[in-house]
Order: structure tokens, then sequence, then C-alpha cells
């Protein structure tokens, strides 16, 4: 034994093997000579391949480097104990019996000078393959990974290439002491120049190791080493997917849960314990870090609207914010909660009998899954008992906050974040959470003052209007504050939350007998606060303009489609010639963010009230799938049953005023979006045609627009687009 496996200490060689799996351990350990190796020398050699027959993942890494040196000869390995041991793994067994010791040697105690000697090499032509040994003991090359095998293609402006792998067991998982259980992926992923690459299956780690090799840049390849282990019925040698691509490993429409690594098996155990919840959640493998497969990351998280992250190394810094942030300015209209992640502890890795309690388990991911969604997937929630408004106890009178009409016939909300917890003093007003409801964000705040002993609702739940939200021990109970900050007053109506005057109550607020007429209260709608922000922080614009409508009528009867579906299309259209108006503004950048996608909200008239349901991808529909996705979620909405997804997310609107029988309006903006058509009713009016006047349908268009994302020009050629899609099939306008 060398001194590299000398300085392991508790966890020599040995000490790895027989924590693991004995059996696994022996097929890892055949020697070359055996039939099962020199079969699969032979099968690379001749192009055959193995029986499909369960092998390990150190067994794949094994026949990888094995085929990949059979095929080609420039390909050396070398390192710490990878000749005559076979390394710590056993991953190099047998390439110095079958290759020589020219091909596969031992290397010092010296990892700044075994990578340098790789770059040298590299430089040379050769493609050689290095093994660090163990994650932490990669931190005395670092300056020769940074320096120079990430800068040298650069600094020679392409003229040299460096086609060398860095392998490195990492991860925990083992009861690895200090230096053997690191997770030291961000580094190397923040390093520009470097490949880097994680498997977390046995087909995997054969597919891409062989890619590394074969790859004209360097290659940082992250073996998870606790799944060294671990098998699969696998047909060598094979190819998976290439870098860059992503892998589901699981499908499913509520959660995206995003991993790579050692992590993937943590995550398919959690998403099937999940199921048992009625949590659909798909697992995401990104199988390699750079290059990042964003088209796969995008169109899940798009899919789902919910994203968690997870890895076993640090949160702070670490590969998964990245990824959050991603999400997040790609994902950002498709999201309906925020993206979490469940990492490891900012901690040293700690000794053996604390790693459980760093390492990511199924329970904490099962934690993050529940804080992202409402318990039951799609929309579901868990029944809850609705508790009385008050109640009397020896410690005090116990409110409950119901969830108050939000006003415009909206029946529910989602509860974005909680702004308290349980044992917290709350004040009159102090707002207690943020919910969001189809048309806007809103603030809640507290009508009763005391201290909260319960929340009756997870972050991330829909909750109905008048559903218990939380409750509030109030030890010397007084009337409510009668604050109307978002949209109610406060008092004991509905659940607490309306306080009407008392009969003999007075403007002045005298407690004293009148004839006079009482006060009363009328509680602020609460889309109030998003038009108060609208009005003061949006430089809105409304332009209008009369169009002739009879082109629109005969295309109605020609295609059998309402003149929603044609409306909504004149808009489509018009916003792939201005893609301009379908925007947001981020005042934090200062930055106009042009969207990708149309998500086309609609205003739709139930027995509720006004609902405003959100075709995603609207631009992306034919006309007949627009007219048929339109009266699907109008079906919806006016039963109650609209989908979160469709309730929020939308990047322009098409306003409908005709069933309200209004010629026109100049509506306010639906915040974040950056513009909204307003469609009046038909009227018969006179109308010039061909130097003639003729009595026709017309309709009144109006465009309100945020003048920060668009000039003058811009929103009249929209209008104008519009305009000549309506009017069109007769050759006449205004």
């Amino acid at each position: 034994m060398t001194e590299a496996m000398k300085a392991m200490g508790a966890v020599d060689g040995t000490d790895v093997m027989e924590a693991a799996d004995v059996s696994a351990a022996t097929d890892a350990r055949e020697p070359s000579g055996t039939a099962e190796s020199t079969g699969t020398y032979e099968a690379a050699r001749t192009g055959e391949t193995t029986p499909a027959t369960t092998i390990t993942m150190a067994k794949a890494l094994n026949s990888a480097l094995r085929d990949a040196m059979q095929a080609d000869e420039r390909v050396l390995v070398f390192g710490e104990d990878v000749g005559r041991l076979g390394g710590v793994f056993r991953i190099t067994d047998g390439l110095t019996h079958t290759f020589g010791e020219r091909r596969c040697f031992d290397t010092p105690v010296a990892e700044a000078g075994i990578v340098g000697l790789a770059v040298g090499l590299a430089m040379a032509g050769f493609r050689p393959v290095v093994e660090m040994q163990f994650d932490a003991f990669a931190y005395p090359a670092f300056e020769q990974i940074a320096s120079h095998v990430a800068k040298l293609r650069n600094r020679t402006r392409g003229a040299l290439t460096l086609p060398m792998v860095i392998r490195v067991p990492y991860g925990g998982g083992i009861g690895g002491v200090e230096h053997h259980s690191d997770s030291s992926e961000a580094y190397y992923a923040h390093t520009a120049g470097l490949k880097v690459v994680t498997p977390a299956t046995v087909a995997d780690a054969y597919s891409l190791l062989r890619e590394a090799i074969d790859d004209p840049d360097p290659v940082v390849f992250l073996e998870p080493k606790r799944h060294y282990w671990s098998r699969e019925v696998t047909q060598l040698p094979l190819r998976t997917q290439p870098f860059g691509t992503a892998a589901v490993r699981r499908p499913g429409a509520d959660a995206t849960l995003v991993t790579y690594g050692p992590a993937v098996a943590v995550a398919l155990k959690a998403a099937q314990e999940a199921a048992a919840e009625g949590l659909d959640v798909e697992v995401l493998d990104l199988r390699t870090l750079v290059p990042l497969d964003d088209r796969t990351l995008t169109a899940s998280v798009r899919r789902t609207g919910r994203c968690l992250v997870l890895h076993e190394s640090q949160g702070f810094a670490g590969v998964g914010a990245e990824i959050a942030a991603r999400v997040q300015e790609r994902c950002f209209d498709a999201l309906r909660a925020p993206v979490l992640r469940v990492t490891g502890l900012d901690i040293p890795y700690p000794p053996p009998l604390l790693e459980s309690a760093h390492l990511p388990d199924v329970g904490r991911v099962l934690a993050g899954l529940r804080r992202l969604m409402p318990i039951g997937g799609s929309g579901t929630r868990r029944p809850t008992s609705a508790p009385d408004a008050r109640s009397d106890t020896a410690h005090g009178t116990v409110h409950v906050f119901r969830l108050p009409d939000l006003g415009e016939g909206l029946t529910e909300a989602e509860v974005l974040e909680w702004k308290v917890a349980v044992g917290d003093r709350l004040t009159h007003d102090q707002t207690v959470a943020e919910v969001e409801t189809a048309k806007s964000l809103v603030d809640l705040p507290s009508p009763f003052a005391g201290t909260v002993t319960a929340l009756h609702c997870r972050a991330g739940e829909s909750v109905p209007v008048g559903a218990p939200l939380l409750s509030v021990t109030e030890p010397d109970p007084e009337a409510g504050s009668g604050a109307v900050l978002t949209g109610y007053g406060t008092g004991g109506a509905r659940g607490g939350l309306v306080r009407p005057p008392k009969p003999t109550e007075t403007p002045g607020g005298a407690d004293e007998a009148t004839d006079e007429p009482s006060v009363t209260r009328v509680p602020l709608d609460a889309a109030a606060g998003k038009f108060l922000t609208t009005q003061r922080d949006v430089p809105a614009v409304t332009i209008w303009a009369d169009v002739d409508a009879t082109g629109l009528l005969a295309a109605r009867d020609a295609q059998g489609v309402g003149l929603l579906p044609l409306l909504a299309k004149s808009c489509l259209t018009g916003l792939a010639a201005f893609p301009e108006l379908n925007a947001r503004v981020d005042t934090g950048s200062s930055e106009v963010v042009r969207l990708p996608r149309v998500h086309l909200g609609f205003a739709a008239q139930t027995e509720h009230g006004l609902a405003v349901p959100v075709v995603r991808d609207a631009d992306r529909l034919p006309l007949d799938e627009l007219a048929a996705e339109l009266r699907r979620l109008t079906a919806l909405a006016r039963s109650g049953t609209l989908p979160a997804e469709h309730r929020t997310g939308g990047s322009f609107t098409l306003n409908n005023y005709g069933p309200l029988d209004v010629d026109g309006a100049t509506p306010l903006l639906n915040h974040p979006q950056t513009a909204m058509l307003g469609v009046g009713r038909l009227l018969d009016r006179p109308w010039a045609v061909d130097g003639r006047v003729e009595v026709r349908k017309v309709l009144h268009l109006s465009l309100t627009f945020d003048h920060r994302v668009c000039d003058g020009g811009t929103a009249a050629g929209f209008l104008r687009h519009v305009i000549d899609s309506i009017s069109g099939a007769v050759g006449s306008g205004p």
C-alpha cells in the first residue's frame, strides 16, 4: 500500500470496499485474466457487444477505460495507485496487466505534478486520463486546472486543444473522513474552459466517460463514489445521449426536481414517495453541468410550473443557485411558486457519524416539495375543518382569520408566502401573508392583534374564499382596526373580516344614539392596490380606432368559430409582427424583458363575476385549437374549476367589453403586463365604402400600452395590424 493510501486514515482502500456491497466489490476486483475481463476486452477489440448483464458502475467505468485504451493507443491512464493496485476503488483494475506500465502507471503523491504531466502529454498529442483518487485531493492541482488546463485553447487562440480527462471520485455517503467526501463541482463549473460531467447511472458512467476521452477539450469527470456498487442490467459497449443533454428519469406534471450525480437516486425515491401523497414529480438528471441543457430544463419547468433543485454540496454559491437563477430568468411567467433548493449544509464535511444529518435525504426533499405545491398535486389541497371565527379560552379569545372576498368574483387565491409563524406577536393591520389571485398580488393585513397560534394552510396552497388562514389568540379582545388597506375591512362578519358600523355609530365615531343615517363601510376591491400601482408607476398610453367588422363576421360564419378566437388570432399575429408589446419591465435592472411565448389572457364573464383565464403558449395554436382552448377555459372558469396554471402568468390580455354593452373604454393594464387590447360592442354605424355611405357593423378598439416598452409608432403599427386583420376581408377601413 502506497503513501497515498496510508494518508487516507481510517478509510483506506480496504475500509471503503468493506463498507460497500461485498459482492459488488468482488466484481470490481476481478483479476484481469478472468473470462469476464477478457470478454469485455475482446468485445471492444472486435466491435462486438457483450450480452446484457448486471454490472456495477465501477465495472462500467473500468470497461470504458479498457475499451478506450484498446480503440486508441494515445489514451494513457495514470495517477496514484491506479497501476498494479487498480485504484482505491478498483476502477483501473487490470489495465496495467493488459496494456502494460507504459499505458497505465502509478505516479508520486503529487496532484499538481500529475495534472501538469497530463497537460504536457495532451499538448504532445496523447489523450491522458488522470485520477485524483478523492475529491479534495484535487485541490493542490487546482492551480494547474484553472490556470492552464482551462485556458490553453483560448491562450493559443485555438491552435492547441487539450484532450484530457480528470477523473474525480466525489461526494459523501461512504463514511469517509475529511478530504474524502467533498462535492467540488461548483469550482469546476465556474471555471470557464472546462467541461464538467457527472453520471448517475451505470449506462451513463460508461457512455459519458467514453465521450469525455474522445472530446478534444478538457473534461472534469465527477464520479459519485457511493454509487460505484450500484447495479444495472446493461449491455456494453453502448452510447447514451451526448454531452449537454439532460435526461428525464421520471416524468411528472406537478413539479420538476432538478438534480445530478449522487443525488439522482435520492430524488427518484422522494418522487416515488411523493406520489403516495398525490404529487406527480418529474425528476430531471442534468448529467453534464457544463455544457448545461437549458432547453430541457426550461421546457420541464415551464410544463410543471414549479422547480426544486437538489444536490449534496453546500447551498451557498452552489450549482443549485445557478440553476435557480436560470429557471427564474427563463420561466418567470410560468412559475407558480418560488424556486427552492435542498442542499448540503454550509459547513465543512462532517465526521462520519454526522454525515447523515448533512446529506439531503428523502425527508428533506419531500418537505421541499410540500412547500412548493398544494398537497395532493395539481390544485388540490388537504381538507381542513373550518373552525369558528371566534372562541373563548382560558388564555383569551381565539380569532380565525379567513380568506376574504377579494372582489370581482374571484373565488380563491394562492398563498405565496407567510410573513408570520406560529408564536409570533401580531399588531393590527400587520401583513401576515402574500396571496396571488387571477388579477393581482395582495398583501393581507391582520384584523386582529395577539399571538399566532395556528397556520391552517401551507405556502403554495390554493384556498377558497372563506377558508381559514390563521388563528390568533387575543388576551384582551378589542374591536377591529377598520383598515381597508387591501380591499376589505376588519371586524366580526365573514370570519371576523368586515366590521359594519354599530346601529348608533355616527360619522364622527360618537357612540350616542341619533336619528341620522349611519355610516356604511364598503370594502375596497382586492385589485385596488394593483390598479394604484399601475396608475402610479406605469406610463400607460391608450390609442383607439374604429374598424369595419363586416369581414370579421363573414369569417366567423365561414370558419364556424366565434368572434373571440378570430380577435385573439388577430392579436397573436400582431404580437408576432410587433413583439415589443409582449414584454414586461424589470425595474430592478432597468431592462425590458421580451417574452418568447404569448400567454394570452382573456375576459370571461361568470355568475361569480369577471374571470381572466390564460391560454398558455397561445401563439403556437392554430385557429381551431385556439377556439377549443378558449371554450374549455371559459367553461372551467364558469364552473369554478379553472386550474391555477391558467389563472396567472398572462403576457397580454384581450378585454372584450361587448357582453357588457359597452362601446369602448381605456383600460388599466394588468400589471406586470405591458399591453391590453379592448374590444367594444358591435354597433350599426354609417361607413364610407368606395365613395358611398353604407351602414356597417363597427367595432371600437382601444390599445393601452406601457410607453417604456415601445413608442407610439410601434403601438399604432400593432393596432393597425389588428384592424387590417379584422377588416381585410372586405378591404375597407375606418
